[in-house]
């Protein structure tokens, strides 16, 4: 029997991408803009604190893989899982990434168009093609073990239930290793590095209902955590850029800290309105459902605004310039995925 919806994730899902295109947004800037002044100090704190994204996506997933499949998984269940996973993820990832290994390769040599194919193999395996696409080989991984998973923890309670200390031991050990040890090839492209929030949001969607009770009694305390702890993170770059450098460890733990605090923050800040501001919900449900095609289409209007548009660091212009290109990449995706969702198969574009 299929579980009802979580409404408020969606609203979930529009914070995270807002977060995701203002990190791509004001990117330049944070390297651009002279070290100490106003803006650099603006610029770093905007995209420090919607550093939340990537993995906020990776708590919903688990929340809601856990929440739907949890209460009546069965092994029958696997070859559909993988079915539909394959077909609204890995075709519309080999789509866009044909896409943008045109599309870039176009904006530095605009005139010629080259396709290699070995080339493109070779980066399609770690998501060479577009800067923003690892996401989706990770998301691909998570999908590829949930079966195993979902069955480890329907078959032993201990499992179920430290199931968050699993993801925090097996990333804790991830980074151990990596920064200790021995270097992880491709890392940065790998699940285990996003493991502690995809296993949160598992754990959270097993017991939704207890967490939301949970969440509603102590939200006070956990959105005064998840504040500081951001400004901390913003913190701690202000202070790397005049060469005080507390090191790896201390933005491992804050970086990870404050996405899963956030991701809890955000989902009670769903419901909040969903409750209370009906016409903002309906703007927020818009945008968190088409969040994955605005996801894939942002970033060929970002390089492609850069590349032809350039005005003087720290003039008017620039600062024009940032707020239009990022009014862009929220305003154009947006839409063009509305208007194509009504096509019988923009799923191979955008999944579902």
């Amino acid at each position: 029997m299929a579980k009802a919806k979580i409404y408020e994730l969606d609203i979930v899902r529009a914070f995270a991408i807002l977060a995701v295109l203002l990190i791509h947004a004001t990117s330049d800037g944070t390297v651009d803009l002279r070290t100490g002044s106003r803006a650099h100090v603006l610029f770093i704190a905007v995209n420090k604190l919607s550093n939340f994204a990537v993995p906020v996506f990776f708590l919903l997933s688990g929340l809601v893989l856990f929440y739907r499949y949890f209460d009546d998984w069965s092994g029958r269940q696997a070859l559909a899982f993988y079915r539909k996973r394959l077909q609204y993820i890995l075709v519309p990832y080999l789509i866009w990434s044909l896409f943008y290994y045109l599309f870039n390769g176009w904006l530095q040599h605009p005139d010629r168009l080259k396709f290699n194919l070995p080339e493109f193999l070779e980066e399609l395996k770690w998501a060479d093609t577009g800067y923003h696409l690892y996401f989706m080989i990770i998301i691909l991984q998570f999908y590829a073990i949930f079966p195993l998973m979902v069955t480890l923890a329907r078959s032993f309670r201990w499992f179920a239930r430290g199931l968050v200390w699993v993801g925090i031991v097996v990333q804790a050990g991830t980074y151990i290793y990596n920064h200790w040890i021995g270097e992880i090839p491709h890392l940065s492209t790998l699940c285990i590095q996003y493991f502690a929030a995809y296993c949160i949001g598992g754990a959270i969607g097993i017991r939704y209902g207890a967490f939301k009770e949970w969440l509603n009694r102590n939200i006070w305390w956990v959105a005064c955590l998840g504040t500081a702890l951001g400004f901390m993170l913003a913190g701690l770059f202000e202070l790397s850029a005049f060469g005080l450098d507390l090191g790896q460890t201390v933005y491992f733990l804050l970086f990870n800290s404050y996405a899963a605090i956030i991701g809890m923050v955000l989902i009670y800040a769903g419901s909040f309105l969903r409750e209370r501001l009906p016409r903002l919900t309906v703007l927020l449900n818009s945008l968190g459902a088409a969040s994955f095609g605005v996801y894939f289409i942002h970033p060929s209007l970002l390089s492609a605004w850069r590349n032809f548009i350039v005005p003087p660091v720290g003039s008017a212009e620039y600062y024009y310039s940032f707020l239009a290109s990022t009014l862009l990449i929220i305003i154009v995706p947006w839409l063009i995925v509305l208007v194509l969702k009504k096509v019988k198969f923009s799923w191979i574009l955008f999944g579902k």
